[in-house]
């Protein structure tokens, strides 16, 4: 399967919205990219991505493209039944991946 077709899989009604962050993202890097890039090597945890961004503390901003990215398929959770474990960390998933690799080719 191509990149393109796993990015444009239709996944429920935020199709659009992804579309349109993709195009956001085409134009400048954002957290979205940012994020994706902090996890291409191994999973982290929301302390270990917040301070490899250089932020003091876990932001709301940062929680929030978080979910987002976890809503799109792009990340997921590496212990799935326990969201809120303190041990949790997130991983890149193959669309996360693609999306990445489809962003950094544009």
């Amino acid at each position: 399967m191509k990149i393109e077709e796993i990015i444009k899989q239709p996944e429920g009604n935020w199709e659009q919205e992804m579309k349109q962050e993709l195009q956001q993202e085409l134009k400048q890097e954002s957290l979205f990219t940012l994020i994706i890039s902090k996890l291409l090597d191994a999973p982290k945890s929301r302390k270990e991505i917040s301070i490899e961004l250089g932020q003091k503390a876990i932001s709301g901003r940062l929680n929030e493209v978080l979910s987002k990215l976890h809503e799109y398929r792009l990340i997921e959770w590496t212990i799935k039944d326990k969201p809120n474990s303190s041990k949790q960390k997130f991983k890149l998933t193959k669309r996360g991946l693609a999306f990445y690799v489809l962003v950094r080719n544009k």
